[in-house]
């Protein structure tokens, strides 16, 4: 991990975190995202929390730049995207100007990210991390929850004059862990509860389309079985079925469950019949397809492979999903020998990591084509560390709470009951 967190560091730029080359270097010529800026903050506030050295300066560094080069002037909430930092900006701390017409928007998905990060770090010594949390809530509570339908609005014009007229569930799911993570920071139950809304509406989904959770619905939620259709590559909301967000998502009903529990709340009843479905219906739909290892990037409603690049964020959600789901059921009785096929998938996956991802230096290769070999196709380059960290650490901490709470707990390594930690993984 520690090699991770040093390659991560390339991506230190004035008003945030950049885009990381295959190469290592930063691209300081791109436009800075939130959603990487803020994901790079939750990484080195949980390495804070650690004790790694140098993570706290870092994670500080991430808390300034989305309270300021982010923070509209104008407007409530946070631009998504921002021009590179100019060198009068530099001396002057002026805010960011928003980059096209995206960075003019207002988005669920960043705004997560915020979230986590915020909340993340407000557990560390970084004193502006809570103001910054203080005000994200806010602004998630007044345009992004919808408390009617139990589920976060996608996108806002800059002024949050007008709604776009699309849901997605890209943007739920990250919600999820928003939420669990603020709950954690905040101790207000009712971020919990929000968060297993969502998760209800996710476990509807599966349990109404062949254990498989759709991406794409229109402005009244119903759902767009052609949203996207001739854009499959789209990075952000390609057409048909996302793979790492299903595995996303039963990885996120187990970690919902177990947050209830912990609070003296009940869990759905079938929550991990469902996650388990969820989970082997899309391992069975993506892995090893198409004569090579690997598991594709999307597929369609019936589960043929479409996308067939393998991302590296996919597999690793992959992995998560199959810790967090292997621990669920662990807490509830399951022997090793039941376990077996998780821990078989577990394992190879793992072994596909090491033999085309992992390199030495700390990169890890962000895309491969449907041979394994290095590709550029959809996201050049490796962004960030955020997945490579967050794979690392899930099989060393518990379903809940989070990540920086269960750290901040002193729960690192103990991530089962003492009943059923027992030889998990030997």
């Amino acid at each position: 991990m520690q090699t991770v967190l040093e390659y991560g560091q390339h991506a230190y730029i004035h008003g945030g975190f950049g885009y990381i080359r295959s190469d290592g270097s930063v691209d300081d010529t791109k436009p800075v995202e939130l959603d990487l800026t803020a994901r790079s903050t939750y990484i080195y506030a949980i390495a804070s929390l650690l004790g790694i050295p140098g993570s706290l300066r870092r994670c500080e560094h991430g808390i300034q730049s989305i309270s300021n080069a982010f923070k509209d002037p104008d407007y409530d909430g946070w631009f998504s995207l921002i021009e590179p930092i100019q060198e009068h900006q530099k001396l002057t701390n002026a805010p960011g100007i928003p980059a096209g017409t995206e960075g003019n928007r207002k988005s669920a998905r960043a705004m997560s990210y915020l979230l986590e990060a915020a909340a993340a770090a407000s557990l560390t010594h970084v004193s502006s991390a809570k103001e910054l949390l203080k005000q994200a809530i806010t602004v998630e509570e007044k345009y992004f929850w919808n408390e009617e339908v139990g589920r976060v609005n996608e996108t806002f014009k800059r002024d949050f004059s007008e709604m776009e007229n699309y849901h997605g569930m890209s943007s739920n799911l990250h919600a999820v862990s928003a939420f669990l993570s603020v709950a954690n920071a905040t101790q207000d139950k009712k971020w919990i509860e929000r968060a297993a809304r969502i998760v209800s509406f996710a476990m509807e989904q599966a349990r109404n389309n062949n254990w498989r959770v759709p991406e794409h619905f229109d402005g009244d939620w119903n759902l767009d079985r052609n949203y996207n259709v001739g854009t499959p590559a789209d990075p952000r909301r390609p057409y048909g079925i996302n793979v790492g967000h299903n595995f996303g998502w039963s990885r996120r009903i187990v970690q919902v469950a177990a947050a209830l529990q912990k609070n003296g709340l009940e869990p759905p009843q079938d929550y991990l019949q469902v996650a388990r479905e969820i989970f082997d219906r899309t391992a069975a739909d993506s892995w090893c397809k198409d004569g090579h290892s690997g598991i594709s990037f999307t597929v369609d409603y019936h589960g043929k492979p479409l996308m067939r690049q393998r991302f590296t964020w996919v597999l690793t959600e992959a992995l998560q999903a199959v810790v967090s789901l292997a621990f669920a059921l662990r807490e509830q009785g399951a022997t090793a020998e039941e376990l077996e096929p998780y821990f078989e998938l577990y394992y190879r996956w793992w072994d596909y990591l090491e033999g085309y991802v992992i390199h030495a230096d700390g990169y890890w290769v962000g895309e491969l084509n449907a041979n394994n070999l290095p590709d550029d196709t959809v996201w050049p380059g490796a962004p960030d560390i955020y997945h490579s960290v967050s794979v690392l650490l899930t099989p060393r901490l518990p379903n809940a709470p989070s990540a920086a709470a269960a750290i901040a707990q002193g729960n690192l390594d103990h991530p089962l009951s003492a009943e059923h930690h027992k030889a998990l993984w030997e």
